[in-house]
């Protein structure tokens, strides 16, 4: 049952990436920087889906809550591996700066995931969403701000 749920999951972010690369950020021809989009956009989404069970326009359900920050906790996870490579495109909003300070984007990166799993592990119901996405939202930023342009 363990392997089928995240079998699932990977499945999910499979798909989720085909359609978003078929869709979103039309003129990205860099395959890497695609990636790294990608993953962007499936985090963003999952945080965007657990704000709803906050503020109460998606019912509360906690199977789907988890799903999302597995979702979140897989991106993360593979974040390093996607922007090893420098590389850059006028459509994306990586700054050069990951590259020139790498193993502290990969940590960061690691907080996230470690956060999310410790959240998958932790978040039982509805009264511990704020804090939830406190902790979620504190993490994002502190990586958005010092590398998105």
């Amino acid at each position: 049952m363990y392997i089928l749920k995240y079998l699932s999951i990977s499945v999910a972010v499979i798909l989720g990436f085909w359609t978003f690369s078929v869709m979103a950020h039309s003129g990205v021809e860099n395959k890497a920087v695609m990636a790294r989009m990608m993953a962007m956009k499936e985090i963003a989404a999952s945080m965007k889906y657990i704000g709803k069970f906050r503020r109460g326009t998606e019912q509360f359900n906690i199977q789907e809550l988890k799903e999302n920050l597995e979702i979140i906790r897989y991106n993360a996870s593979v974040t390093p591996q996607l922007f090893e490579i420098y590389a850059v495109d006028p459509l994306s909003e990586a700054a050069t700066e990951i590259w020139e300070t790498f193993d502290d984007f990969k940590n960061r990166a690691k907080v996230l995931e470690s956060t999310a799993e410790k959240l998958v592990n932790s978040v039982e119901n509805k009264e511990q969403l704020n804090e939830a996405l406190k902790s979620l939202g504190s993490t994002c930023k502190s990586c958005h701000s010092k590398y998105r342009n």
